[in-house]
């Protein structure tokens, strides 16, 4: 039955963007393919305590053959990152189809700050940012980050639980204190 529905966000975008504390608007479409009517199609969203639903339950009412409805959702994102909602498309209390719908809050996405050279008193060149691996998802990242753009983790809470351990900013491999060059890398350590 469900290639014969097609349920997703409108214009089949891939992600919901919202800025934090801020109302976000979309529309769920459902499309019936069936060649029947498909009759009271309800749509339920679910979802972290870091997006509030506002408007998380609506009626589509029936749905003829070939034809589409749409409904309009809200919700107001609470924290930054990267976040994972789930609609329940149901009818007559069977569910039909779930759709995982992600909603980006911020700047999420890994852009790599441009390298800038600024001449300065005494000819001082500004230095490129360093990139470490994420110590939770391994993807590179720049070392002065506080939370991973592609994960969402935050990586200050996770760097004050290894007081035992240092990382290495080139490649990220994971050190002893002591260290001062990397095992892995061979990278000279800062103390």
């Amino acid at each position: 039955m469900s290639e014969q529905i097609k349920f997703g966000l409108k214009n089949d975008a891939d992600a919901v963007y919202g800025v934090l504390n801020r109302k976000k608007e979309f529309f769920l479409v459902i499309h019936n393919f069936q060649g029947h009517y498909l009759p009271q199609v309800r749509v339920v969203l679910n979802g972290p305590p870091e997006v509030r639903l506002k408007i998380k339950s609506e009626w589509y009412g029936g749905i003829g053959n070939r034809n589409k409805k749409s409904r309009l959702f809200s919700v107001i994102p609470k924290a930054e990152g990267i976040f994972n909602l789930t609609a329940t498309l149901s009818s007559k209390k069977v569910v039909l189809l779930t759709l995982p719908i992600e909603v980006r809050v911020g700047d999420v996405q890994f852009q790599p700050k441009p390298v800038v050279q600024q001449v300065q008193s005494d000819s001082a060149i500004e230095q490129p940012t360093k990139i470490i691996n994420c110590l939770f998802c391994g993807e590179k990242i720049e070392s002065d980050a506080k939370f991973c753009p592609i994960c969402g983790s935050n990586l200050k809470e996770k760097q004050n639980e290894e007081k035992k351990t240092k990382t290495c900013t080139n490649c990220g491999q994971e050190l002893t204190l002591d260290a001062k060059f990397c095992a892995s890398c061979g990278e000279k350590l800062e103390n």
